[in-house]
């Protein structure tokens, strides 16, 4: 790509940005070891002591669901739909209201992790079920965000890393998807450039996840978390510069069709070769996201290392508003480079590197009518060149740009990327360990050992985890593809969680019919819809029927999948017996009694011994309904944070209007 106005001296990188990473690395490991100290059993070690106030839980909650790869798809989808493309994130945004009131309810389970919400609710083997369910959950989403960041590092580089790999010349063992005999297939291929990056975050992350806990990543994530921020804005107004301001967009908004729209239609849709993001797809998107959200293994720290609920509550949902916010600002970064990067003025029009017109060249084929009657051959090679450039796009702009602002911005931006995908993932690699080490080695293989015992089981554990999400995002093709993996994957489980806490009859059988059934249809819909569309039994308006083989559109696999779990779940529900009325009691006792400061409880999901009087059911003659009757600061809150979804909105189409 485009050189820096200074030449550096290693791997891409000046002087002073090195300097500013060696500090970020220095701190963050100070802080995560000194972290240590303060672990003395398991619920330190994986529930932080439950000793964390508002601002500490607020940057939680935001450090530990916002991760680079997120920051890079939004840009990427930006970069291939437009303001559209703001929904591959904004997909939470309905969701967020609901955190105000989950948030409590999962505090007053007094649980390690959320297998301890099964447990509690429904028996052993079910917890089994989400413990394996959820560290799948946690290596998919820590594959997907070690994806996003070596993508982006080796692009801030100017893609040395690519070439130090090439000399480098080390072969790895991969996992590679066959479509033929639809299974994975263990491969060797050369280490990829971007791939040294992960690995270097891994290291750092790992060290001090292991060695402090979950006290060590909340205390990481205050300063994961500011840096998150500024990775989000930094680059903003500096692409503004380059185009020549805020205003240049609407009178360019004809380099891509639909680039200004909040959502995609069809025709646009057609002429991108992607699926209309319409408000159907939308409404599904958040609808998977909620009922996925919740079961995420770390949002039980999330709600649950608070001293009290209200804290959970709080960083839950400002925390995530603040990823909102970050959110409007990574679409309107890819909207400035749309322009930048594919104008008369680009930088990859007037680079001398023959390679970089040959990209320019492409970028804008793809993006004219003329590209969808070119031979099958020469659009895929075009396809691939765009993707790429898209998944690189938020690199590639601050490479190209910040060196000539001042030097250290590059590491700055690096350290701030790296701060967002090791917040992330050391939630997810603790609370994963903490699924395992709990729920499955301590209840089921080795009972009765120490607390020092289990404490390096955990350790251990979070290892391995790692190493199986290392292997996992190998077989990621881009961003959007790892998204979207992410995003599926909870959901067929997340509606037990839901449907666990306002109705009695949801059972045993009822959370296992559901997850099963639901993953089966989305494994059919997903790896085999070119079979199923043969078979004529669904509308052909469900598939897209372009290529060599039919595909399902993500909105109708999300619906069929969805719609099969929550109906199998309800019919066997009615079908089968109801669980024990003591279990149900002790459950509901639990999720209905509040937390008081410095409560002490003996064992998780039991009451303290001088607990608060349990809180009245909106539904009391109801017989299977329980839903808590809502406080003023519920509704209030409640209320708030719908205020706060139509205001994001509002500015979202302000924006998009006057820019």
């Amino acid at each position: 790509m485009i050189l820096a106005a200074e030449k550096n001296v290693w791997l891409g990188l000046h002087p002073a940005d090195w300097i500013v990473l060696a500090l970020y690395f220095v701190v963050i490991l100070a802080v995560g070891l000194w972290s240590v100290t303060k672990v003395k059993d398991m619920t330190d070690f994986f529930m932080g002591g439950r000793r964390f106030g508002k601002v500490f839980m607020m940057f939680f909650a935001f450090g530990s669901g916002t991760s680079s790869e997120q920051a890079i798809s939004v840009v990427a989808g930006t970069w291939r739909a437009g303001l559209a493309g703001i929904w591959w994130q904004f997909l939470w945004l309905w969701a967020t209201p609901f955190y105000w009131i989950v948030a409590p309810i999962m505090r007053r389970m007094r649980a390690l992790t959320t297998a301890d919400f099964f447990e509690t609710r429904f028996n052993g083997p079910t917890a089994v079920l989400y413990s394996f369910y959820g560290i799948a959950i946690s290596i998919t989403f820590i594959a997907g965000g070690l994806f996003g960041t070596g993508k982006m590092v080796d692009a801030l580089t100017g893609n040395e890393l690519d070439r130090m790999a090439i000399q480098a010349n080390i072969m790895v063992p991969a996992a590679e998807w066959d479509a033929t005999e639809k299974t994975f297939k263990i491969t060797e291929r050369r280490l990829q450039g971007y791939e040294y990056a992960i690995l270097a975050v891994t290291v750092m992350f790992v060290i001090y996840g292991m060695a402090g806990g979950l006290g060590a990543a909340i205390i990481t994530d205050f300063i994961q978390g500011i840096l998150t921020i500024v990775f989000s804005f930094l680059l903003l107004p500096f692409v503004f510069y380059e185009i020549g301001g805020f205003g240049k967009l609407h009178p360019q908004a004809d380099l891509k069709k639909g680039m200004l729209d909040l959502v995609a239609s069809p025709e646009i849709a057609a002429t991108l070769g992607s699926e209309p993001i319409t408000p159907f797809y939308v409404f599904m998107l958040s609808v998977t996201a909620l009922a996925g959200i919740v079961i995420q293994p770390h949002i039980m720290g999330v709600c649950g290392a608070g001293k009290t609920e209200f804290e959970g509550r709080f960083g839950f949902t400002v925390g995530n508003f603040l990823k909102r916010f970050c959110t409007v600002a990574w679409t309107f970064t890819g909207l400035a480079c749309i322009v930048w990067y594919m104008g008369d003025s680009s930088p990859l029009k007037t680079s001398p590197d023959p390679a970089d017109q040959v990209i320019y060249q492409s970028l804008i084929m793809r993006a004219s009518p003329e590209f969808h009657q070119l031979p099958a051959e020469e659009k895929a090679k075009i396809e691939t060149t765009d993707r790429n450039f898209a998944d690189r796009l938020f690199g590639m702009a601050a490479h190209d740009i910040l060196p000539r602002i001042a030097p250290g911005l590059i590491g700055l931006l690096l350290a701030s990327l790296l701060a967002a995908v090791m917040s992330t993932s050391d939630a997810q690699m603790i609370i994963s360990s903490g699924l395992f080490t709990e729920n499955i080695y301590r209840k089921c293989l080795v009972k009765n050992r120490s607390q020092r015992h289990y404490l390096w089981v955990g350790r251990l554990s979070g290892l391995i985890i790692v190493i199986l999400a290392l292997i996992l995002q190998t077989t990621f093709t881009d961003i959007i593809a790892a998204l979207k993996v992410i995003v599926k994957t909870p959901a067929c489980i997340g509606i037990s969680l839901w449907f666990a806490i306002v109705w009695r009859r949801w059972n045993v059988i009822s959370v296992w019919t559901s997850t099963v059934s639901g993953i089966l249809v989305w494994i059919a819909v997903a790896f085999y819809p070119d079979a199923i569309h043969k078979m004529g039994l669904l509308p052909d308006l469900m598939f897209n029927t372009n290529g060599p083989t039919a595909k399902m559109w993500d909105v109708w696999q999300m619906f069929s999948f969805m719609s099969v779990a929550v109906l199998s779940g309800i019919v066997v529900s009615f079908l089968t017996p109801r669980q024990s009325q003591e279990k149900l009691d002790h459950f509901y006792n639990l999720m209905h009694t509040p937390v008081i400061l410095n409560e002490v409880i003996e064992s998780p999901c039991t009451l303290p011994k001088n607990p608060a009087p349990v809180g009245a059911k909106m539904f009391p003659n109801s017989k299977d309904i329980e839903i808590p009757r809502p406080t003023f600061q519920d509704l209030s809150g409640f209320i708030l944070a719908w205020c706060g979804v139509a205001a994001i909105i509002y500015l979202t189409k302000y924006l998009a209007a006057v820019v």
